[in-house]
């Protein structure tokens, strides 16, 4: 799936996503991974049961899908099962991309803009085993945990909200 875009399929959910941000803010953004890959991708993960699996992390204001940039070669697929596996230790398989998020930062000062490709996919477990403790490596992951349905609050509702749909009612 390296260089396809997953907009090319008709269901898919497509949104936009625009945030103004200070120069010091836009000069980070510019220096990220993300932003470098130009693609990032995150995984409603299911099991046998249907719960989905989430992490909780301190810069985020609610529970959100496993997942990070892509790595240069990569494709879309292998970069989300990786993510998956690095952040919770729970092998899974993708299923299909459910949606896009075009995410910009525009710096308040200049109008300059950058960003990346969020794609959000639908994946199941192969295990559910959660094999990784939250506090150890890079990540910032305080939690993980499967739930029966979304959270109260989970990060980016507008987004996570209908793409959670898609994944549970099909597109």
């Amino acid at each position: 799936m390296t260089g396809v875009d997953p907009r090319d399929r008709v269901d898919v959910l497509t949104t936009e996503t625009r945030e103004q941000v200070d120069a010091d803010s836009f000069a980070d953004a510019l220096d990220s991974e993300p932003v470098r890959s130009g693609w990032v991708v995150v995984a409603f993960t299911f099991d046998a049961a249907g719960r989905v699996l989430l992490i909780e992390e301190p810069w985020a204001d609610g529970w959100l899908a496993p997942g990070g940039a892509r790595k240069p070669g990569e494709s879309l697929d292998a970069a989300v099962k990786r993510e998956i596996d690095e952040e919770t230790g729970v092998e899974a398989s993708p299923v299909a991309p459910r949606a896009v998020d075009e995410f910009t930062f525009e710096h308040e000062g200049t109008g300059e803009t950058t960003g990346w490709t969020l794609v959000l996919f639908e994946a199941i477990a192969d295990d559910p085993t959660i094999d990784r403790d939250p506090s150890v490596d890079d990540e910032e992951i305080t939690d993980i945990r499967w739930f029966e349905g979304l959270p109260e609050t989970v990060f980016n509702p507008e987004l996570m909200v209908s793409a959670y749909e898609q994944c549970v009612n099909g597109p």
